[in-house]
This record gives C-alpha cells, structure tokens and sequence, in this order.
C-alpha cells in the first residue's frame, strides 16, 4: 500500500464511492449529478493545485482504494485542512490509519506545518471515534476563523465537529509506539500472528532477527531515512532505546506478544540482551546501505535542519 498522485485511471472507482449510498450519506454535495467526466476534470485539476494536496491510497496492484487530502494548504499559518474517504469494500482494513500517518507525515515534515484540522459531522460518530483514537483534538463547533457550525446534507441542517492536531502531538504519539499483539491458542500452545496494515502500519518488505548478542553489546546504533521497523522479542529479553532527537525512551520487550514500532529518523540501540534473546524485526522496506544513518551528530544536524 501507497499514496501516490491521483491518475486519470482512479475516475471509475473514483465515481463508485461517490455512487456508494452508505458513503455518500455523510456528503455536502449532490453526488447524484457527478459523472466520469467530473472526477477526470477533478484529477486533472489536482495536478497544478498548490493550495491542495489530492493523494490516491492504492493497493501493491496500483489499484485505487480512496482519496486523502490536504486541503487549504497555508504557509503562513502553517496549518492545512485534512480529509480522507474510503471506498466501502476497503473500509475496515486498516488503511485510514496507514494513510493518515502518511500524510501528516507529508503535512509536518514535507510542508513544515505545524497544525492538521478537519471537521466532521456530529453525527458522524464512527469517523469522530476513529480521530479521536488517533491524537485528534476536539476544538468544539468552531474553529479560528471558520464559523460555518452546520452544513445541508440531502435536505437537512447537520451540526459540524471541528478536530486539530499538531505536530507536537503527531511527534510524541507517532514515531514509536508500543503494540500488544493478540495472543490466540489453547491448550496446545499460543500463536500471535503480524498483518500488514493490521497492526503492523506498514507492507512488510524485509524480515531479520538478531541473536547471540552479549549483554554489553549495543546493537542498531543508527537512524533510517525511510525505513520503518517492528521489534519483537520473541525469546528472551533486551531493552531499546528510542531517540527522536528531541526525546529518549527505553522500552523492556521481554514478551513475543508485545512489539515496538518505530518510524523513519528516529535512532535506536538495543543492549542488555538476555543469553537467549531473539530478537524479530520487520520492516517496510528492502535493505539500503545508504538509507542508514549511523552518526549521531549528523542524525541531530538533520534533526535541527528540519
């Protein structure tokens, strides 16, 4: 799974979802009177917005899932409006969470703002808890200078919720975090299984594991441009040490049901390792010798930098 630009080959499904009754409901537009040739133009149009940022989330086919947006992008302010829709049948599967990571991700580090909102109707109780959940603010009925608190939807006046969430927030909540797989089994045994875009964020590309390490050997040491990582002991024990460059944790992982994800640039070293210690990582991406970071100081200059 990606985001990429929006293509000409994105307007069929584009128009189904917008056809799509149980999708449709919650939009401020007549979806009756689009056609093919509307969603075209929109993607044509998408290409030379500089104000707007119109990504497609599709499958490793290439295949379009849904649009996620950055809209009203202001410089001056620093902050852009955030807005995603995903086809029914893709709905469930984790893919708003990995889109979303993805474009704040855009929003904070690419465009350097330092504010992401959106507003989402009151009754809309499904998407508000999925904002929540994510690190989304709830600023009340209105927000800085929008004072628009209803919108007509097929007919009716429907109150608007307004969310914010800043880069302070995505810093502290989504460059690492820790996940407790579901442990299933019985009384033969236990099995915890890892699915991409389930609770792993990412499509696993690369699969290692490092074991037979001493106590007082440091592993890692080094930052990564693009890759992501899940670490799991799945024997033994060791400690991590996360550092953001503005921030240091030391996670314990001693269970293979537990894991720790931890995104692009963020440095890491694992140490204290137990005599039996294996230790599971999986990432997004194949391996690059010139992705790595793997001195400190030019890790805290890029940090700085950006």
């Amino acid at each position: 799974m990606r985001l990429r630009n929006l293509e000409i080959k994105d307007a069929e499904k584009m128009l189904s979802w917008m056809k799509d009754p149980k999708v449709n409901c919650f939009f401020r537009f007549d979806s009756s009177n689009i056609h093919i040739e509307d969603c075209i133009n929109y993607i044509k149009k998408s290409k030379n917005d500089n104000s707007n940022l119109h990504l497609a989330i599709v499958n490793d086919d290439d295949e379009y899932m849904g649009t996620i947006s950055l809209k009203n992008i202001d410089s001056v302010e620093k902050s852009a409006e955030y807005a995603i829709v995903i086809s029914r049948e893709n709905q469930g599967k984790g893919i708003a969470k990995y889109a979303t990571i993805r474009i704040l991700d855009i929003a904070f580090n690419r465009y350097k703002l330092n504010t992401v909102y959106l507003n989402v109707l009151e009754n809309n109780i499904h998407a508000k808890s999925f904002y929540e959940k994510f690190g989304f603010l709830y600023e009340g009925k209105e927000y800085n200078d929008f004072k628009r608190t209803t919108v007509n939807i097929q007919g009716k006046e429907v109150l608007l919720d307004w969310y914010s969430i800043s880069k302070e927030v995505y810093d502290n909540n989504y460059l690492y975090w820790q996940i407790d797989f579901n442990e299933l089994g019985d009384e033969r045994g236990k099995l915890v299984v890892a699915e991409s875009f389930g609770k792993i964020p990412f499509n696993m590309k690369r699969i290692f594991y490092i074991y037979g390490s001493d106590y007082d050997v440091i592993r890692g040491q080094h930052a990564n441009k693009n890759s992501e990582f899940v670490l799991i002991n799945v024997a033994g024990s060791c400690e991590v040490k996360v550092d953001t460059g503005k921030k240091e944790q030391i996670f314990y992982l001693n269970k293979p049901n537990k894991g720790l994800y931890i995104n692009k640039m963020v440095w890491k070293d694992m140490y204290n390792f137990s005599k039996d210690s294996v230790l599971l990582v999986l990432s997004n991406t194949v391996y690059d010798a010139k992705e790595y970071i793997r001195d400190y100081d030019t890790f805290k200059n890029i940090i700085k930098e950006n």
